[in-house]
């Protein structure tokens, strides 16, 4: 039974800090319709960044807020190539990734460990052993519902209206490419957020934690719109359920080597799902 709720407590530890990534990909991909390819970059960028500072000793709060800031330049880049440079948004975001790879590799190199510095979870200890849990969940859940308050500011609705009329923007003069470049950096933003927290959570860097991130944040969003399809609480659900079916696949003992072709298959089938929910039954088609 202990060994249960270990294994709970660890899948929803996970699906926190991933929760953020599948935020990010939520805001890029359905608020302002951009396919984001550089959250992969901002999510290794972030670690790295994490894992230096940590290493040096800075104070663990500072880490995050410096993986933030670096996460919103990447995410400036991205917008700049595709609005200024009229860069197709698909390859804006594999240039920026590619430049990140080189970029994270010179920071913290390909892998380093933080040998018991400081974190923001050791740093405190109150709750414990739920600790983690409970700061993972006051800065995941608060950050969501800052969130969820920004859309429904006057600019949050501008931001919204990129994905969905951008020739409004247009009439009220509006800069729809600002708007976009807003959009890119918040989900940036999240991604680097996740990689700092995530380095902070296992304690360790590695530069090939990032591959397959953004495959990660799209099965949870996808997982998320079966519980609710606007952006919310249920992001994080979606992610904590992609953590459980990946631990499920711990627990049947499967080669771990077919998780990446697990989750494409995953997908495969919530796009289907998703298609077959959605389909109108023959009764309701108007003759």
């Amino acid at each position: 039974m202990i060994e249960l709720l270990h294994i709970a407590q660890g899948i929803i530890e996970r699906g926190l800090i991933f929760g953020l990534v599948v935020a990010g990909v939520y805001i890029a991909s359905r608020l302002i319709n951009f396919d984001n390819l550089a959250i992969e970059g901002a999510f290794g960028l972030g670690g790295a960044l994490t894992a230096l500072l940590l290493s040096w000793n800075v104070y663990p709060m500072v880490s995050l807020v410096a993986a933030v800031g670096a996460g919103a330049l990447s995410g400036i880049a991205t917008g700049l190539l595709n609005t200024k440079l009229k860069i197709n948004n698909l390859i804006s975001g594999i240039v920026v990734t590619t430049g990140l790879f080189s970029i994270t590799l010179k920071i913290a190199g390909s892998n380093m460990s933080l040998n018991g510095k400081q974190t923001i979870f050791s740093s405190f200890s109150y709750g414990a052993p739920y600790h983690t849990l409970l700061i993972l969940s006051i800065l995941c859940f608060g950050l969501i519902y800052g969130i969820q308050w920004f859309l429904k500011t006057e600019v949050g609705y501008l931001l919204q209206a990129v994905g969905d009329t951008p020739q409004m923007l247009t009439n009220v003069g509006k800069n729809t490419d600002c708007y976009i470049i807003m959009g890119l950096v918040i989900s940036n933003s999240l991604a680097a957020l996740g990689g700092s927290l995530f380095v902070h959570y296992v304690g360790y860097f590695s530069i090939w934690a990032s591959v397959g991130v953004l495959i990660i944040g799209l099965a949870g969003m996808m997982l998320a719109q079966m519980v609710h399809d606007t952006f919310g609480y249920a992001l994080i659900v979606g992610s904590i359920a992609y953590q459980a079916i990946i631990s499920l696949t711990f627990e049947l003992q499967l080669d771990q080597d077919w998780n990446k072709l697990i989750t494409a298959v995953l997908i495969v089938l919530l796009i289907m799902a998703k298609e077959w929910i959605h389909k109108p039954s023959v009764a309701s088609i108007p003759r």
